[in-house]
């Protein structure tokens, strides 16, 4: 039995393996897919993948080609404790990709798991794939463990290095006691359009006076110790401000080596200014003003996971944090022996 849903440009179908469409599809897919650029194929590599053995597909079709594809691969039968589980593999034709493709399928998978009383949908990537990491941080999977040095590259021009494997997934089963709440996808919709006064600065200036009530205004308790938000705004390798008709109403900061990591300390919006995209706008103009940086990290509250997965980050869940209390100016910091 086959189901369909229509965009635009492309219908979705969840096929059979018999599919005509299916052999024409992986025949047209470059064989290194998935693979960083230049990287020369094994002879295992070059035979039928788990991704080509599954039983059911999620399809992308243009008229009657397929030009992407979602392999189901579900718990083998019988087997009570994993039968919530279903993993899947995805790619879509060079000349499809960044056409929302694999928005799609990864919606309508999310979808027919919900439908067949899927809990746990799952799948592994490779660390460069930085489109896949942020397409999948979109729909909230998180980072469940990162297989270090997993994957071994040899390329055409004789380099070799080592790359992580990542394992991601997404829970839409009943809420879990060990973790508040219960992750939701959010599909289009988005906040409405930025009206002309508001304006962005990249590094800009701030006076103290403004940002300690930025602080104060969403209850962030450093508003308290000034001496540290100067010393912290002074010290920040980045950050971009918002004002609205002159008025500091948002600000996003971070501190970077501008080579492997790019911490991000803070993000802040007044509670009346927010719901209006200026959070997102601002973590996205920080972010560009790193370039092509190898990790960007932050610490968050649960509750905000779903607005950072939006911009492609991952939830991960091995995170170490040691706290201190504010040091003010003139206090006597312990000595380490």
């Amino acid at each position: 039995m086959t189901s369909k849903a229509q965009t635009a440009d492309f219908r979705v179908e969840v096929i059979g393996k018999d599919h005509p469409g299916l052999p024409v599809f992986f025949a047209a897919l470059p064989k290194d897919s998935g693979w960083p650029p230049g990287t020369v194929l094994s002879l295992t590599d070059r035979e039928p993948t788990e991704f080509e053995r599954a039983e059911r597909y999620i399809g992308v079709f243009e008229g009657d080609k397929l030009v992407g594809a979602l392999s189901l691969h579900s718990t083998v039968s019988g087997n009570y404790h994993r039968q919530h589980n279903l993993h899947f593999h995805i790619d879509v034709l060079p000349a499809w990709q960044g056409r929302g493709v694999g928005a799609a399928m990864l919606s309508r998978l999310i979808e027919l798991c919900r439908q067949e009383g899927y809990w746990r949908i799952y799948l592994g990537t490779l660390s460069w794939n930085e489109r896949a990491l942020s397409l999948f941080g979109g729909f909230g999977f998180r980072v469940e463990g990162i297989s270090r040095a997993a994957y071994r590259v040899k390329t055409d021009d004789g380099d070799e290095y080592l790359i992580d494997g990542i394992g991601m997934a997404l829970w839409i089963g009943p809420p879990l006691k060990s973790k508040p709440g219960n992750w939701k996808v959010r599909v289009g919709g988005g906040p409405a359009p930025l009206p002309g006064d508001y304006s962005f600065a990249i590094d800009g200036s701030a006076e103290l006076d403004e940002l300690v009530s930025l602080y104060e205004s969403v209850g962030d308790q450093r508003f308290r110790y000034p001496e540290i938000i100067a010393g912290a705004w002074r010290h920040s390798t980045n950050s971009v401000t918002v004002r609205r008709n002159g008025e500091l109403v948002g600000l996003a900061r971070g501190l970077s080596d501008f080579h492997t990591t790019f911490f991000i300390c803070d993000l802040l919006v007044r509670p009346e200014q927010q719901g209006r995209g200026l959070g997102s706008k601002l973590m996205r103009k920080l972010m560009a003003s790193q370039g092509r940086i190898y990790q960007t990290v932050l610490l968050t509250d649960p509750g905000t996971i779903p607005f950072y997965s939006k911009l492609g980050f991952m939830h991960w869940e091995s995170a170490c944090l040691k706290m201190h209390r504010p040091v003010r100016p003139g206090d006597k910091i312990p000595e380490v022996d």
